[in-house]
């Protein structure tokens, strides 16, 4: 008798402690990298630029920890993206990017402050020109040429069935 109490006693703490809940959201999204090392059957598109830039505010959760806001500040003194900060930019853009039902964003600019309305949110607004991709084809020689200039310099090109970059050493 004493183990069933003391059995249905641990299965009570767990189902106690279990009932918490967790939400876990990921975005991603991807900045263009004109840099390759190599395609196999390289496609290119068109890319259509809006010219009207559009601005989008995205509210992000964000209790920081005194390790984090030192971490950021760190980050910012020595000339480089924190990590966190980065995270919360490319989630920006990808709601951004699925508001908008659009492929790219051209030279995005961020802007992380603090809402003046609800603790512990950032409102990271995003700003830029919207772009979406058309007319997706095999890539020729005349592709090739206008690409080259965006290839790293020690990279040979050659067109044959396929595009092939080579490392010059």
């Amino acid at each position: 008798m004493k183990k069933v109490k003391l059995t249905l006693a641990a299965l009570a703490a767990v189902i106690l402690t279990s009932c918490g809940t967790y939400t876990y959201q990921e975005s991603t999204a991807r900045f263009v990298e004109p840099s390759r090392a190599g395609f196999i059957s390289p496609v290119v598109a068109d890319m259509v630029v809006q010219e009207t830039a559009i601005t989008h505010e995205v509210e992000v959760f964000a209790k920081l920890k005194k390790r984090e806001i030192s971490q950021i500040m760190r980050a910012e003194i020595q000339g480089v993206e924190s990590p966190l900060v980065l995270s919360w930019k490319k989630y920006a853009l990808a709601q951004t990017l699925k508001k908008y039902k659009a492929d790219d964003i051209v030279s995005p600019t961020f802007e992380i402050a603090p809402s003046r309305m609800k603790k512990d949110v950032l409102v990271i607004t995003v700003t830029g020109h919207l772009a979406t991709y058309q007319n997706y084809r095999k890539a020729t020689q005349a592709d090739v040429e206008l690409m080259k200039p965006f290839l790293e310099e020690k990279c040979e090109v050659k067109m044959q069935t396929g595009l092939i970059l080579q490392r010059v050493r």
